[in-house]
Formats: C-alpha cells, structure tokens, sequence
C-alpha cells in the first residue's frame, strides 16, 4: 500500500482516535465519514464540489440496476 507523505489523526464517530498511514486508510476513512457504508466496491455519483447526486450503490451482480444507478446520477449532474 502506498504509504501518505504524512499520517493523519482522525477521530472517528465513536470518539476514538485513529491514525491514517496509507491512501486505502484515507479513503476508506472518508467513505465511512461522508456516507455512512464501508463496503467495496462503493459507488457514489457526485458533483464537482463533492456532493453526493443520488444514492450509493454497492456491488451486486445486476447490470441493468447498476446501469439505472448511473443513468439515475447523470439525470441528476445534467438538471
């Protein structure tokens, strides 16, 4: 794992505190703070602020739901 250029302490919902080491840390500790799921792969549309657009979809194997789910945000990114 790529290791950050500098740790970074978070304190998660629960109070404890929890050093970040590795890009997967940062990433995972951000899906957990801004939508709640820690589930892989995690899939959320968002805008170019970082706004979630729709919900979040989590991998199943169901092409036309995952296809709905990305038509879903683009519906929503072109409003």
């Amino acid at each position: 794992m790529d290791r950050l250029p500098e740790p970074i302490e978070v304190t998660e919902e629960n109070g404890e505190t929890r050093t970040l080491r590795t890009i997967g840390d940062k990433w995972s500790y951000l899906q957990r703070y801004k939508f709640g799921s820690n589930t892989q792969p995690f899939y959320v549309c968002i805008d170019p602020q970082g706004n979630a657009l729709s919900g979040s979809f989590s991998y199943k194997e169901d092409v036309p739901a995952f296809l709905d789910f990305l038509d879903g945000g683009l519906t929503k990114f072109r409003q």
